[in-house]
């Protein structure tokens, strides 16, 4: 499957967008590198991104 870099850039612009909207409402930026850090260990465990985060194996 290859990635156009235009869907990368899409998609970093809607995570940055993302975490700027969660910012605003009040969620502590520890919090947000937290989640971060824990949905990129589970994708590297796992090899691909979950469609379905709570039917992925933990």
């Amino acid at each position: 499957m290859s990635i156009e870099l235009n869907e990368i850039e899409e998609a970093e612009v809607e995570l940055e967008e993302w975490l700027v909207e969660q910012a605003e409402n009040g969620a502590p930026d520890i919090v947000l590198i937290g989640l971060l850090r824990d949905y990129a260990d589970d994708i590297e465990r796992l090899g691909y991104v979950p469609r379905m985060w709570g039917e992925a194996e933990r």
